[in-house]
């Protein structure tokens, strides 16, 4: 369901001609206790996007719930009741687009309820587009269809199969597989460790009864965050959104702080064997930095030069120069506190490949990089923030664990920040990284 979202975002944007973009500036301001709103305008596109996000603790029951009840809220509601009434509605809206998702934000768990519609200026003889989308988010979030008081019980058991196969299915996927398998065991008894998409076992035991009672509880308790990106009449939009939730009884739980251990105890390595071909290597470190850390754009510069572009150490060593993998990048959780390092070679190639790994982090670590590899790598960074405008989902994405932890900066303030990194704090950055777990997924007839 994210990538839906992503998807239908790019293809709906249609960017208009001849005008000058607004910056991606956020103007913050709440519509109730735990309820904050969020504007980001721009004028470049014919559509709009309203994303309400529900953040919660996360562990293996939140996660469970939320991802059954995003899918399920979508199925229909009081006034539409099936889903060809919804898309009914959602046609006469100019085909609006309704998503919804689950996703991991640190540790924390946030379900969204999306919206991407035509901008009220593009409509036929000033139809307020904007209005009508807010009132079928209303009546989606606010009146499910009950049948009987209870959610549906074929709604909440069609979609808990389709929960329980996805989840299923993410062992298909090699090297997404790979990943969360890493932190499963690098973060075992962390909440950092649960699968986004729920546990099997806490979804067998939902009850169309528990998860209405799970619903009531989130609207009255969840951190509430709104998300407009496009152009709108904010003042109405505000009056709206407040009389949207005028009616619930708010009593909204504080978040819990996020663990961030900033060293590795040890290093564990973990071997794992399926009937497979390429070998996933997955690396995982402590990098004792997060959004919130001053030295965080170094530590994202740093990463950058290692893996995070096509002109990495790793990319151009490891893969062009020396040959020993398919595919290798490295990522940060900037909410975490963790980087990893992830690489689909041939199993022989293993020992190679993470000891050349390690070497070229030791490379930066004694600032052996070039200027040409650093500012190739700023220039990675600077285009992909750059590229945030171009898609009104992926930015509302960016700014949620921002406006979360109250470090909210434009990406047009981070490129300036960025601009100022120097090889001397990328050097101090790389210092603060220790190697934590040792991931392989390899054939069964191969030894690690």
């Amino acid at each position: 369901m994210y990538y839906n979202i992503k998807k239908y975002a790019r293809n709906s944007l249609g960017i208009r001609k001849g005008t000058q973009m607004n910056r991606e500036i956020l103007e913050r301001s709440f519509a109730g206790d735990g309820i904050g709103l969020n504007f980001v305008e721009n004028d470049r596109y014919k559509t709009n996007y309203i994303s309400i996000y529900f953040v919660t603790e996360l562990n293996k029951k939140s996660a469970s719930y939320n991802t059954l009840l995003a899918r399920v809220l979508t199925r229909g509601c009081e006034k539409y009741p099936t889903q060809r009434e919804l898309n009914r509605a959602l046609d006469s809206c100019f085909d609006a687009g309704l998503f919804s998702d689950t996703a991991k934000v640190g540790e924390w768990h946030a379900l969204s309820l999306s919206l991407c519609l035509l901008d009220d200026s593009f409509a036929l003889e000033g139809e307020h587009v904007t209005e009508k989308g807010i009132e079928l988010l209303r009546e989606v979030l606010l009146h499910p269809y009950l049948p009987g008081g209870n959610f549906d019980k074929n709604y909440v058991e069609s979609e808990r199969r389709l929960n329980l196969d996805e989840i299923a299915a993410a062992v298909n996927h090699k090297a997404r597989y790979a990943r969360s398998r890493m932190f499963e065991h690098m973060c075992r008894l962390e909440p950092y460790s649960t699968c986004p998409l729920g546990d099997k076992r806490e979804l067998r035991a939902i009850t169309p009864e528990s998860l209405t009672e799970y619903y009531r509880s989130l609207l009255a308790t969840a951190r509430i965050e709104v998300f407009f990106v496009g152009r709108f009449d904010r003042e109405r939009v505000k009056k709206e959104i407040e009389e949207m939730f005028s009616s619930l009884v708010r009593s909204p739980k504080e978040l819990p702080a996020i663990s961030v251990r900033t060293k590795a105890r040890n290093v564990k390595e973990v071997t794992e064997t399926m009937d497979i071909t390429q070998a996933n290597l997955v690396m995982g470190f402590r990098i004792g930095c997060t959004l919130q850390d001053p030295a965080w754009r170094a530590m994202s510069l740093y990463n950058a030069v290692l893996g995070g572009s096509l002109t990495s150490k790793l990319f151009c060593v490891l893969r062009e120069k020396m040959s020993l993998c398919y595919s290798i990048s490295s990522s940060p959780d900037a909410l975490k506190g963790v980087m990893l390092i992830y690489a689909g070679i041939a199993p022989e190639n293993r020992s190679v490949a993470i000891r050349e790994a390690l070497n070229q982090m030791n490379e930066i670590r004694e600032g052996n990089v070039t200027r040409e590899e650093l500012e190739s790598a700023r220039g990675a960074l600077i285009n992909s923030l750059n590229g945030l405008e171009d898609n009104p989902a992926a930015l509302a994405e960016w700014y949620l664990p921002r406006v979360l932890l109250g470090c909210i900066q434009t990406p047009e303030a981070i490129v300036e920040e960025l601009k100022r990194v120097s090889l001397e704090d990328v050097v101090k950055a790389s210092e603060r990284i220790t190697l934590d777990t040792v991931y392989t997924l390899t054939a069964k007839e191969v030894q690690a």
